[in-house]
């Protein structure tokens, strides 16, 4: 049924149980399994170039987000699951998340939603809902 499973984290605070439910899914259904960092990345101070800051913060972002995801790597292939992980570094979540659903046919897409203070809420709230929207594949909210 579900063949090609992608698990988005899209905030920074809940990362396992979307992970855990993408494993045992993959599981089940004997498939392969996706998971994609999904990392706003901060605007230059100048528009038409980085400066050396900038790039700092950028290799600081990666960092942490490559962190996270080779431990859920190791985690998956100690289960025998198949398993691929990205960092996406981009300036909108939403229009990434959908390329690559479209491009790598995912047949099921989870998603962290945490509780977050009320300005967080909206913000990812749109996020959510700009990706469901865009997205013609069955979503899996998963709030903590």
């Amino acid at each position: 049924m579900f063949k090609n499973i992608t698990v988005a984290f899209i905030t920074r605070s809940v990362r396992t149980k979307p992970f855990m439910v993408g494993m045992a899914m993959a599981q089940k259904f004997n498939g392969n399994l996706t998971v994609i960092e999904c990392v706003l990345k901060k605007t230059p101070k100048f528009v038409l170039f980085e400066t050396k800051d900038d790039k700092k913060a950028a290799k600081k972002q990666k960092l942490a987000g490559e962190k996270t995801l080779k431990e859920f790597e190791a985690k998956a292939k100690g289960a025998n699951i198949s398993v691929k992980t990205i960092l996406a570094l981009t300036e909108s979540i939403p229009d990434w998340i959908h390329d690559y659903v479209k491009e790598h046919r995912t047949d099921l897409l989870i998603i962290d939603h945490p509780h977050l203070s009320d300005f967080e809420e909206s913000y990812y709230d749109d996020i959510i809902k700009s990706i469901s929207h865009e997205v013609a594949v069955p979503l899996l909210l998963l709030r903590s």
